[in-house]
């Protein structure tokens, strides 16, 4: 469910996690997917979605909208299920990537498994 606080996110937030979906995109097409934080990812389509939600005006019960709200609330679970707790502020070191490895070997889904998703929602 999106909050007050997913609304009022600033233009830079916003193009930072576009900055971070296309590059895990990016890493996934050239077949390194072992290198992306999958739950950072989800986050920052949830905070996508959330802003093409409040900007778009879509309505959060019918329509699109309510389909927008659900990706974005399930983006969210997975994010706050996927992130690895850090005692390291660097977040892109070795644990990241070894988190990432099992999720893949255990049969987790990727950035395609979201693009998949969002092509369900959308209908294409």
């Amino acid at each position: 469910m999106a909050s007050e606080r997913d609304t009022k996110k600033g233009t830079s937030e916003l193009l930072s996690s576009a900055k971070l979906v296309a590059d895990a995109a990016k890493s996934t097409f050239n077949k390194e997917s072992d290198k992306v934080d999958k739950g950072k990812v989800a986050g920052a389509g949830a905070d996508l979605l959330g802003a093409a939600q409040h900007f778009g005006k879509l309505d959060k019960d019918k329509g699109v909208g309510q389909y927008v709200e659900k990706a974005e609330t399930y983006l969210h679970q997975y994010q706050t299920s996927h992130l690895a707790p850090t005692t390291n502020p660097d977040s892109h070191g070795a644990g990241a990537a070894a988190k990432d490895s099992e999720t893949a070997a255990a049969g987790g889904g990727g950035v395609g498994d979201y693009m998949k998703m969002a092509q369900g929602f959308l209908g294409k």
